[in-house]
């Protein structure tokens, strides 16, 4: 990132710290805008558009929280940083809830660690705006669909009566006893109509097929983003998938809402992208009360991002509430309502989530505590019963966990994968990810078993300058 091309306000009632900060910052390359006033800030804001915005606790004539949140609205996406000499958890809080802050920072601070605050600030700013032209993209792409697939399914039911109306002709025609060659001209034409549709519905159905692979496509890059932004979220995340895939299975859910209780688990933790690595690196009883904080917000972002999508949007609140306790605890918002638990108006995937993200992070995480032996977590699990989970889809979950076939699952989920070429594919091998190309979309799903049709397909879009992106395959 070019730093000289980055534009820092310093707002403080203190001329001092005004001329250090602006000092230390124009030594490194950025250009810096001061103020003394919180009205005449936001008129340079209005201006100048700077990327990063530090302010005060208090200015002269607002608040610092009360000023940030007005930048807010005036510049949504710079960076905006807290200078502080309150160490007051409720005003920490009311500024990250007013004013929207992304760093807090006490006075004096260490010139170093406040321009490394503002490098890494920068970075996810950038991640974050590449993020939202993608998100409107596929929102766009989405709308597209939608009204694609809308229009189609009314054809279709159209052209079903227009068929049935044919058919029911023909047939009163073939009843008549008398045949004559106008009779015959008549029949042949329904039929050559009939012959007609048909085709049309074949086309029509061809269509309803590729709008439906660019909606999975449409996932796969919101999952493609979390591999290259988080590897740690990203594999949690898909074997989380699994395991609720597993368990609606087990409850016989209908195949739809099984598919869509995979893309939302598998979409769970998303919001953890808006948080700094940091907090995320650190062991959770490591984290500040400021920090905590920002972290048990990750559902809440999660979903407003996937709210932005239109198809997607039906599994914000699954997301949002994946972190709501079975008793009515549980975070960002809690559910305690007079001291009664309410977990049965937890949607039921967010419950299930949370089974199976627990029983993940017991095993594998590295930030929630001594990891657990399969045995252990499914103890911890029965622990956790009726207060952190609902019991009965612990039960459910169990059974599912420890059936034999579930096992033989788990070790396909954690066998390594590797990319390879379209010539090393060979009949037997299984696709770890589904299969898409550039211009044809998805082409087949993760666990598909190679046959000879198969490696046929793919040598065919090849030859159409169409070959199938990154194909990952299990090995052994």
């Amino acid at each position: 990132m070019n730093q000289m091309k980055q534009s820092i306000l310093c707002v403080d009632s203190d001329e001092e710290i005004l001329v250090d900060l602006k000092q230390h910052l124009e030594m490194v390359g950025y250009h810096v805008f001061t103020s003394n006033d919180g009205e005449q800030g936001l008129e340079i804001i209005k201006k100048e558009r700077p990327n990063v915005i530090i302010s005060e606790q208090q200015i002269s004539s607002t608040s610092g929280s009360m000023f940030l949140r007005e930048t807010r609205n005036i510049l949504p996406d710079a960076m905006r940083i807290l200078l502080t000499t309150q160490t007051d958890l409720d005003e920490i809080t009311d500024a990250i809830n007013i004013g929207s802050i992304h760093k807090f920072i006490l006075k004096p601070w260490q010139s170093d660690t406040l321009l490394e605050m503002i490098q890494e600030g920068l970075q996810q700013q950038k991640l974050g705006i590449e993020n939202r032209k993608l998100t409107l993209r596929l929102a766009r792409q989405y709308k597209y669909l939608k009204e694609t697939n809308a229009s189609l399914q009314d054809e279709l039911k159209q052209t079903k009566g227009e068929l049935d109306n044919l058919i029911e002709e023909m047939d009163k025609a073939n009843e008549q006893d008398e045949i004559f060659d106008d009779e015959e001209a008549t029949e042949t034409q329904l039929l050559e109509k009939a012959k007609l549709r048909v085709k049309q519905l074949y086309d029509e159905v061809q269509n309803l097929r590729q709008a439906r692979d660019e909606y999975s496509e449409t996932f796969a890059t919101l999952n493609n983003i979390m591999e290259v932004t988080n590897p740690v979220v990203y594999t949690h995340s898909n074997r989380v998938g699994a395991y609720c895939s597993w368990l609606a299975e087990a409850l016989e859910l209908e195949k739809q809402t099984i598919t869509d209780l995979n893309y939302a688990a598998i979409l769970h933790d998303i919001g953890k992208l808006e948080i700094d690595q940091e907090i995320l690196g650190k062991p959770r009883e490591d984290l500040s009360a400021a920090e905590n904080i920002i972290y048990r917000q990750h559902p809440f972002f999660g979903r407003k991002l996937i709210r932005r999508i239109a198809g997607f949007r039906e599994y914000g609140d699954i997301i949002q509430s994946h972190h709501e306790n079975y008793d009515g605890s549980g975070y960002p918002n809690g559910t305690l309502k007079d001291g009664n638990g309410v977990g049965d108006d937890i949607p039921l995937g967010s419950r299930i989530i949370a089974i199976a993200s627990g029983y993940d992070n017991m095993l594998y995480s590295e930030v929630h505590g001594e990891n657990l032996s399969p045995e252990g977590a499914i103890e911890a699990l029965k622990e956790g019963k009726a207060s952190t989970y609902d019991a009965e889809l612990v039960d459910k979950f169990i059974e599912v966990m420890e059936d034999g076939e579930t096992k033989e699952k788990i070790e396909q989920l954690h066998k390594p994968t590797r990319f390879a070429r379209i010539e090393e594919i060979k009949s037997g091998m299984v696709v770890a990810r589904d299969v898409s190309t550039i211009r044809n979309g998805f082409l087949m799903s993760a666990g598909t078993a190679i046959e000879r049709k198969h490696l046929q397909s793919l040598k065919d879009y090849e030859k159409k300058g169409d070959p199938p992106v990154d194909i990952c395959v299990y090995i052994g």
